[in-house]
C-alpha cells in the first residue's frame, strides 16, 4: 500500500479454504460422472485431475494477491501478484449502497463477499426476467421495470473484483463497519459546511454598515432558531460582526 497515508480501520484477504472446499467438490462430483471413462483410460483420471488442478491454483493464486483495507473516508481494493498491481479506492461520498452475497458454503464457513455500488452507477446492470441477456446501465427503468424483447428489464448488482471484498470472513460485521464510518464521515463533513457557511456569513463584509450588521445578525439569528447552527456557533459569528 505504498503512498498510501490515510489511517485503516480494518483490513482483511479473501477466505481461500473455502474457494478450495468448492473446487474439491466439483471435482469428486464430476470425477464420479467420468468413473467409467476412466476404467477404459485409466490415463484420463490424471488428465482430468491436472486439466482441474492448473485453473485452480491459478484462481487461488490471484485471490490471495488481493487485500482490503477501510480508511476514515473511503475503502480500498488492492491486488499485487506478478502479472501486475491493481488498486482501486472508493471514497464514502460515492458509495450509494452496501450488499452482502453468500452461498451455502459461505455461510457454512462465515465468509461472504461485500458488493460496493457506487453513485455512477456502474456497478448495476439490468437483466430480462424470466431468461435474456443483460443490458448497460444506460437503460432507465420505473417501478414497473421497462420492457425489452417481450421481458421486462430488472436491476441487478454486478459483482467484480473491482467492486467487491471477495469471500471476506463476517462480511456483515465488514458492512456495519464501512457503515458506521459512512454515517460518521457524513455528519463530520455536514458540521464543516455549517462552519464555513457561519465563517463566510460573518466575515461577509470587512466594513460593515450599521443597517448591514443588524440585517446579517437577524440571518444569523434565523439560522440559530432553525437549529442550523448551535449556540455557541451563534456566539461566535455574532462577536465576529461586532468586533468584538
Amino acid at each position: 500500500m505504498s503512498g498510501f497515508q490515510r489511517k485503516v480501520m480494518w483490513s482483511g484477504k479473501p477466505y481461500i479454504m473455502k474457494t478450495i472446499v468448492k473446487a474439491l467438490i466439483f471435482y469428486l462430483l464430476f470425477a464420479m460422472v467420468l468413473i467409467p471413462l476412466f476404467m477404459h483410460i485409466p490415463w484420463a483420471f490424471l488428465l482430468y485431475t491436472v486439466i482441474v488442478a492448473i485453473p485452480l491454483l491459478f484462481y487461488v493464486f490471484w485471490k490471495k494477491a488481493h487485500t482490503y483495507y477501510i480508511t476514515e473516508n473511503s475503502v480500498l481494493i488492492t491486488r499485487s501478484w506478478v502479472f501486475g498491481t491493481y488498486q482501486r479506492e472508493i471514497t464514502f461520498d460515492k458509495i450509494q449502497d452496501i450488499h452482502v452475497h453468500q452461498g451455502i458454503l459461505a455461510r457454512i464457513f462465515k465468509c461472504g463477499s461485500v458488493v460496493f455500488v457506487t453513485t455512477t452507477g456502474l456497478e448495476v446492470g439490468y437483466g430480462i426476467a424470466g431468461g435474456g441477456t443483460t443490458v448497460g446501465p444506460s437503460v432507465r427503468i420505473g417501478t414497473g421495470g421497462v420492457v425489452i424483447g417481450g421481458g421486462v428489464a430488472l436491476p441487478t448488482v454486478v459483482k467484480g473484483s473491482h467492486n467487491t471484498f471477495l469471500d471476506v470472513p463476517y462480511p456483515w460485521e465488514v458492512r456495519e463497519l464501512v457503515m458506521k464510518h459512512i454515517v460518521a464521515w457524513r455528519e463530520a463533513f455536514q458540521q464543516q459546511r455549517i462552519a464555513a457557511a457561519v465563517e463566510k456569513l460573518a466575515e461577509k463584509t470587512t466594513a460593515p454598515a450599521t443597517t448591514s450588521i443588524a440585517d446579517e445578525l437577524a440571518k444569523l439569528k434565523d439560522l440559530l432558531d432553525k437549529g442550523v447552527i448551535t449556540k455557541e456557533e451563534f456566539e461566535k459569528a455574532k462577536k465576529k460582526l461586532l468586533g468584538e
